[in-house]
């Protein structure tokens, strides 16, 4: 699958507030209006530290227990990238990617049906979701970050995969399953 160019529909990029002063900065991750927009309530905020080439995902809960999430890169830069698995979009299986950087403020909205996975470009990068539904270990998917059907361009060669991402199916051989929306 090629890479789809620009953000698959679904997805946004949404800029925060940030407030400066002498002290520093205050940043506006979201507020109330966000949240109705979006009909969402936040249930659960993760936080993830990797060092550069960590590569984390491509992880979707499925059923009952999917997702929406909001992701902030908090220190540093990653390559974020979302897979559609919403079997009836023309993108299924298509990725689009957006790097986030922690000093530009910008979080990446991936609504359920959408894989995610992201990879640090720098050392010592912290990552926050705001995640709709609590961690489930049963629904809990995974594709392997390096499935040559999708055919992510990962921005690092050296890369340090866990060994639960790096021994998941492909796309492909999980096409069958009923765990796509």
């Amino acid at each position: 699958m090629p890479k789809y160019e620009g953000l698959i529909n679904g997805i946004v990029a949404k800029k925060g507030k940030i407030f400066f002063d002498d002290r520093g900065y205050f940043y506006e991750k979201y507020n109330k209006q966000f949240l109705i927009d979006n009909n969402v309530n936040f249930v659960q905020e993760n936080i993830s530290k990797s060092f550069k080439g960590t590569i984390r995902g491509l992880h979707w809960q499925a059923n009952s227990k999917a997702q929406d999430k909001l992701v902030t890169c908090i220190n540093g830069e990653i390559f974020d990238v979302v897979v559609d698995l919403r079997k009836n979009s023309k993108t299924f299986g298509m990725y689009s990617s957006q790097i986030l950087k922690s000093d530009e403020n910008l979080s990446l909205w991936i609504p359920k049906g959408f894989a995610h996975g992201f990879q640090a470009l720098t050392n010592d990068c912290v990552i926050s979701y705001s995640v709709s539904r609590e961690f489930s270990k049963e629904e809990s998917k995974t594709i392997n970050p390096l499935c040559s059907n999708i055919g992510i361009k990962w921005p690092i060669k050296e890369k340090s995969i866990s060994k639960n991402d790096a021994n998941a199916l492909s796309l492909t051989d999980q096409l069958d399953l009923e765990i796509f929306f």
